[in-house]
C-alpha cells in the first residue's frame, strides 16, 4: 500500500488530478449579504446525507497564534433542524454532525474523570426555553448519560449543561408556577415560568443541590418589560441562561431579565452579591459600563482567584436591533474585574463585532488558552475570534445578515476546543462518475484515503493514495475499474478504517472485502 508521502509521485505516473469535493468558502461579502447564495447557504455530499452550512469569511489570519482543532456549534439546517456540529477549525470544514439529536443548544467538550465527551442539550424547545436532557457522547459517539432534573415539572433546560470539576452536571430548568403578582400590577393568582437549577451526581443520578429563583428573588427586581405574561406558559421574570460551579461550591448564574449576575450560596441558596440589576453590590469605576450590561448570556468566572467575570452582554432585547451597522447600545464581549474588598468592579476589556452588531438573544463568550477569545453572537448569525488584545483574526458569517427577520436562532455559542473521535461506524463512499467520493462522519485521525479498484470484487488492487481533503474527499480513479473501496489512513499510514466495496456501474453497494 502506497504511504502518503509517495502521492506526488503516483499523481505524476497516473497523471491523477486531486479533485476537491467540499464546496470553497466565500469571500464575496456584498454577494453573500444580498443573498445571491441564499437566505441559509449549505452544501450537501454524495457519500453523506448530511448538510453542512456554506461560510461566509470576512476576516481569516490563518497565520495567527491560536489554540483548538475544531469549533464546536449548533447551527440550524434547512432540511436537518438544530443539532451538535463539529467542525475543523483549520478549514472549518464538517467534521461530525447528527440530526437525530434534536436541539444540540450548548455543544462542547468536556471532560468527565479524565475523559473527553461531546456534550449538549437535546430535548423539545419552546420559545425561550426547553425541556430535555444534558447528553454525554463518548469519542466513539456513544451515549454515555442522558442527564435530567428530578422532581420538577419539566425536564433540562436548554441554555446550559455544565460539568462540574467533582463529578457533577449542572442543570437549568423552566417551571409554571403561581403566584401574587399584584405588587408589579399583575394578578392575584398569576402564571409565573419560574427558574430552577439542579446539581446532579453523574455516577449516581443523586440529586446534589436545588435552587428556585422564586425562593430568594423578588418579583419587582424584574428589568425586561414588567409583567409581561406569556400565554402558554406564564410571566418570564427570571430567564436564567447560564450556572456555574466554583471551588468552594457556590453557583454562579446569569439572569437575562434582571439584567444581574449573582454568586449564589451553595448551602442555604441565599445571594451573596450580585453585579448589575437593582441592589447591584458593587462600585463601578468604569463610569457605569462594568454594570450597565443587560439581557446578557454566558457569566462565567475565568481565574482562579475568580475575581474576573467575562460574559455576552446583548444589551438590547428588542427583534428589530439593526444587523449590521449598529451604532447605540451594540452587543459586546464584556470581562469585568471585582474587588471584594473594596466591593469594585472595573471593565477589563470591550470586544465589538468588526461589523457593529446588536444580538437581542442568545451568544456566548468563550476565553481561550492562550487569551484568545472566541464569541458566538447568537441570533447574529456570525462567530469571531480575537486575540488577547482585541485583534480580529477570523470573522465568519453562517447567513446573510437579513436572512430572517426576527434573527432567527442560527448559534447560541460557539466553542474553539480540542478533540479526538474515533467513530464506531465505517467511512462512507460513493460514485458518481468519473470521481470517487468518501467521508467518514466524526473521524479525527484521517489523514489520507487509500483507492482500491478492480475488475471483480473479490479482487482489489490499490490504485493512488490522496490527502484527506475536508469533509468529503473526491478521488479520481487513474484508470477504468468495475469496482472501488477505500481505505482510511492515519498519519502513520495504518489503516483505521474501511468503506464497502462499490460496483462503478450501478454505483451500487457489494459489501465489505478483505484487502487485496
Amino acid at each position: 500500500m502506497a504511504p502518503l508521502s509517495l502521492y506526488s509521485l503516483v499523481s505524476l505516473v497516473y497523471g491523477v488530478a486531486r479533485v476537491v469535493a467540499d464546496l470553497p468558502l466565500l469571500e464575496t461579502y456584498a454577494d453573500y449579504n444580498d443573498g445571491v447564495f441564499g437566505t441559509r447557504p449549505n452544501q450537501s455530499y454524495y457519500s453523506s446525507d448530511l448538510i453542512s452550512p456554506r461560510f461566509q469569511v470576512n476576516v481569516w489570519n490563518k497565520s495567527a497564534s491560536t489554540v483548538g482543532s475544531h469549533i464546536f456549534l449548533a447551527p440550524g439546517i434547512p432540511g436537518q433542524g438544530r443539532s451538535p456540529m463539529i467542525l475543523d477549525s483549520k478549514d472549518l470544514s464538517l467534521v461530525y454532525a447528527d440530526p437525530k439529536w434534536d436541539g444540540g443548544t450548548d455543544t462542547r467538550m468536556q471532560v468527565y474523570n479524565g475523559t473527553q465527551y461531546l456534550t449538549f442539550w437535546s430535548g423539545v424547545d419552546w420559545k425561550g426555553h426547553g425541556s430535555g436532557g444534558g447528553m454525554m457522547i463518548d469519542p466513539s459517539y456513544r451515549l454515555f448519560k442522558n442527564i435530567t432534573t428530578s422532581n420538577l415539572d419539566t425536564g433540562a433546560d436548554s441554555h446550559d449543561f455544565h460539568l462540574t470539576n467533582d463529578g457533577g452536571a449542572i442543570m437549568n430548568n423552566y417551571h409554571t408556577i403561581f403566584a401574587d403578582l399584584t405588587s408589579v400590577n399583575g394578578p392575584v393568582n398569576a402564571e409565573v415560568l419560574d427558574c430552577a437549577f439542579q446539581e446532579v451526581d453523574i455516577a449516581t443520578g443523586e440529586v446534589r443541590f436545588t435552587w428556585k429563583a422564586s425562593d430568594h428573588f423578588d418579583w419587582a427586581e424584574n428589568l425586561a418589560d414588567g409583567y409581561v405574561p406569556d400565554q402558554q406558559h406564564g410571566w418570564d421574570w427570571f430567564h436564567m441562561n447560564a450556572i456555574s460551579k466554583t471551588v468552594e461550591g457556590n453557583y454562579l448564574i446569569s439572569i437575562r431579565h434582571l439584567r444581574t449576575v449573582a454568586l449564589i450560596n451553595g448551602t442555604d441558596g441565599s445571594r451573596i452579591w450580585q453585579v448589575g440589576g437593582v441592589h447591584n453590590s458593587f462600585l463601578d469605576l468604569s463610569d457605569g459600563k462594568a454594570t450597565n450590561f443587560a439581557f446578557q448570556h454566558d457569566a462565567r468566572f475565568v481565574n482562579s482567584s475568580q475575581t474576573e467575570i467575562t460574559l455576552f452582554d446583548n444589551h438590547n432585547m428588542h427583534t428589530n436591533s439593526p444587523t449590521s451597522g449598529c451604532s447605540v447600545d451594540c452587543t459586546r464581549g464584556l470581562r469585568i474585574a471585582l474587588d471584594y474588598d473594596a466591593m469594585t468592579v472595573k471593565v477589563v476589556s470591550e470586544l465589538y463585532h468588526p461589523q457593529s452588531v446588536q444580538a437581542w438573544a442568545q451568544g456566548g463568550y468563550h476565553l481561550l488558552p492562550n487569551g484568545n477569545v472566541v464569541i458566538g453572537w447568537g441570533v447574529v448569525p456570525a462567530f469571531t475570534e480575537f486575540t488577547s488584545t482585541g485583534e480580529v483574526i477570523m470573522d465568519i458569517q453562517i447567513r446573510p445578515w437579513d436572512s430572517v427577520p426576527d434573527g432567527g436562532g442560527p448559534l447560541y455559542r460557539v466553542y474553539k476546543l480540542d478533540w479526538v473521535g474515533e467513530p464506531t461506524w465505517s467511512p462512507s463512499i460513493a460514485f458518481v462518475d468519473p470521481n470517487v467520493y468518501v467521508s467518514w462522519n466524526g473521524a479525527t485521525k484521517v489523514a489520507s484515503w487509500s483507492l482500491s479498484g478492480g475488475a471483480s470484487h473479490i479482487s482489489l488492487e490499490h490504485l493512488v493514495t490522496v490527502p484527506k481533503n475536508g469533509f468529503e474527499t473526491a478521488i479520481a480513479p487513474p484508470k477504468p475499474v468495475s469496482f472501488v473501496r477505500v481505505d482510511a489512513l492515519d498519519a502513520d499510514g495504518n489503516v483505521i478504517g474501511t468503506t464497502n466495496v462499490v460496483d462503478t456501474s450501478s454505483g451500487d453497494s457489494v459489501g465489505s472485502i478483505i484487502r487485496g
